[in-house]
C-alpha cells in the first residue's frame, strides 16, 4: 500500500525471532500470511478499509489515500478532492 507523503516501506524486522505485529484497525495480532503496511502501521488485509465506502483496500489495488484523517480508496479520494475544489 502506498502512503502519500509518508514512507511506503515497513521498518526492518529483526532476524532470529518471530515478531508479531498488531493491526492498527482491530488491535489483534497479525498471524496472516500477508499483512499491509500504510500510515506507519500494519493492518490485516480485512481491516484496512476505505472510510467512506468500506471497500477492503488490499483487494482493490496497491494504493490508498488519506484526506482529513480518513483512509480512502482512489474513487473516494478523487470525489473528496473535487468537492473541495468546487467550494
Amino acid at each position: 500500500m502506498v502512503n502519500p507523503g509518508g514512507s511506503s516501506q515497513p521498518p526492518p524486522v529483526g532476524t532470529g525471532s518471530l515478531s508479531w505485529k498488531r493491526c492498527a484497525g482491530c488491535g489483534g495480532k497479525i498471524a496472516d500470511r500477508f499483512l499491509l503496511y500504510t500510515m506507519d502501521s500494519y493492518w490485516h488485509s480485512r481491516c484496512l478499509k476505505c472510510s467512506c465506502c468500506q471497500a477492503q483496500l488490499g483487494e482493490i489495488g496497491t494504493s490508498c489515500y488519506t484526506k482529513s484523517g480518513m483512509i480512502l480508496c482512489r474513487n473516494d479520494y478523487i470525489r473528496f478532492t473535487r468537492a473541495e475544489d468546487d467550494r
